[in-house]
C-alpha cells in the first residue's frame, strides 16, 4: 500500500473565487509578481448542466481540490473538436481508470449543445465518469467560459485550448489541444508535482515517518508571544493539524489583513484549537519581534488559545523558516502562504493565507480524506 506521505494532495480549497480576490484588493496587499508562464484562474462557482441531465456547480462540484484538464468545444463543430476531444480521450486512456484527473468539456454552443447531443457527441470518446460535457444557462456558461479563457464571441474561430490545472496549488497550464497527448500529459504532472509532499517525509511506517518529520521540521526551540520556549516539532506539530504562515509585526502590507483573516478562520475551527489543531505564525523579522512586539500585535486580532507566534535566536527561527520555504532576507518580500498539514498522517498542502475562511477551514477538516 502506497504511503500516505507519497499520495498526491487534493482538498476542497476555494483558492480561486471572486471573493479571494475582493478580499486581496480591498486589504490593499501587495502580491508579488507572475511568472511570466503562470495563469490567474478564478473559477466560478455556476450552475451548469451535464451530459446526462445532472445540474453541476463548476467550482464546487468538478474542480475544487482536483486536478483538472478543460476543453472548450460545440457538437457542430467541423473542425478541431473532434481532433481535440479525441486526443484528451487518449491521454484519459492513457492515465487508466484509477486517475484522479478530472476531464470537462464546456460548449461554445448553448442555443444548440442540450445535454442530449452533448452525450451523443461524447459517446465516440468512451469518456468515464470523470469526464463532464456541460451546458447550461447563457449567461451561466458565458461567465465559466470568460473566467477559464475560452470565450469567443465567434464560436467558429475558438482556440484550440486545453486548460490544465490544480485547483488545490492554484496552479495553471495552458496547452495546445491540437498538439500530443504527451504535451498535456506534462502539464499534469506540472500542476501536480505543486503539491508534492518533501521528498524527505517519504518513509514506510508511522514510527519512520515521526522520526523523518522530527528530523525536517527540527526541534529547534523558539519563543511564543508569552515568552514561553517551545521545541518546534515535538511541542508543537507533532500528532498534530497545523496551519503555518509568515508575517511580522511592523509590516504595513498583507500581515495585519493576513492575520484578521486568519482570526476568522480560528473561530470557525472553535475549541479544536490548542487540541488536536495548532496554529503558527513564525516572525521573519526575529531581530524586532521580541516576545513583547508579538503579543501586542496578537492583542490587536484577538488571537486565542492555540496560536502561537513564535520568534527566537536569528539562527534558529531562520532554521525553521528555511526548513519552510518561508526565509526572506527582506520581512517585506516574505511569503503569504498558507502552509496545511496533518504531522500524524504526513499529509501537506500549500494555499493562499487570504482564501475563503469557510474554504481553509473545510481543507483543514477534511485534509485527510480519502481519495
Amino acid at each position: 500500500m502506497m504511503n500516505v506521505l507519497t499520495r498526491a494532495l487534493a482538498l476542497l480549497l476555494l483558492l480561486a473565487s471572486p471573493a479571494v480576490a475582493s478580499a486581496q484588493e480591498t486589504a490593499r496587499v501587495p502580491a508579488p509578481a507572475p511568472a511570466p508562464d503562470s495563469l490567474r484562474i478564478q473559477v466560478p462557482d455556476v450552475p451548469l448542466v451535464d451530459q446526462h441531465g445532472n445540474q453541476v456547480r463548476l467550482w464546487s462540484d468538478l474542480v475544487r481540490g482536483q486536478v483538472v484538464a478543460i476543453n472548450f468545444i460545440f457538437t457542430r463543430c467541423k473542425t478541431i473538436c473532434s481532433p481535440m476531444t479525441a486526443t484528451l480521450a487518449r491521454v484519459q486512456k492513457e492515465l487508466g481508470p484509477n486517475s484522479p484527473v478530472r476531464f470537462i468539456s464546456i460548449t461554445l454552443d448553448v442555443a444548440n449543445d442540450t445535454p442530449d447531443r452533448l452525450a451523443r457527441f461524447a459517446e465516440p470518446f468512451s469518456p468515464g465518469p470523470r469526464w463532464s460535457f456541460l451546458t447550461g444557462e447563457p449567461d451561466k456558461v458565458k461567465e465559466a467560459l470568460v473566467a477559464l479563457g475560452g470565450y469567443t464571441p465567434d464560436k467558429e474561430a475558438h482556440r484550440p485550448l486545453v486548460l490544465v490545472g490544480n485547483a488545490t496549488a492554484d496552479k495553471w497550464v495552458r496547452v495546445d489541444g491540437l498538439g500530443s497527448a504527451a504535451s498535456i500529459h506534462e502539464a499534469i504532472r506540472e500542476v501536480r508535482a505543486a503539491s508534492a509532499p518533501p521528498a524527505e517525509l517519504d518513509t514506510s511506517s508511522t514510527a519512520a515517518q515521526d522520526a523523518a518529520a522530527s528530523r525536517y521540521f527540527t526541534n529547534t526551540e523558539l519563543v511564543d508571544q508569552h515568552g514561553k520556549t517551545h521545541r518546534f516539532y515535538e511541542d508543537l506539530i507533532r500528532g498534530r493539524k497545523v496551519l503555518i504562515n509568515f508575517a511580522f509585526t511592523s509590516c504595513k502590507g498583507v500581515c495585519s489583513p493576513m492575520t484578521k483573516h486568519l482570526a476568522e478562520v480560528q473561530k470557525k475551527l472553535g475549541g479544536r484549537v490548542g487540541k488536536d489543531i495548532t496554529m503558527i505564525t513564525l516572525s521573519v523579522d526575529a531581530a524586532n519581534d521580541t516576545p513583547e512586539t508579538l503579543a501586542r500585535f496578537t492583542k490587536k486580532f484577538g488571537v486565542g488559545p492555540g496560536w502561537y507566534f513564535l520568534t527566537g535566536a536569528r539562527e534558529n527561527i531562520s532554521l525553521v523558516l528555511k526548513k519552510l520555504g518561508g526565509y526572506t532576507d527582506d520581512p517585506n518580500t516574505h511569503s503569504s502562504t498558507l502552509l496545511i498539514g496533518n504531522a500524524a498522517t504526513g499529509m501537506w498542502v500549500k494555499a493562499p493565507a487570504m482564501s475563503l475562511v469557510d474554504n481553509l477551514v473545510y481543507a483543514v477538516e477534511h485534509l485527510d480524506d480519502p481519495r
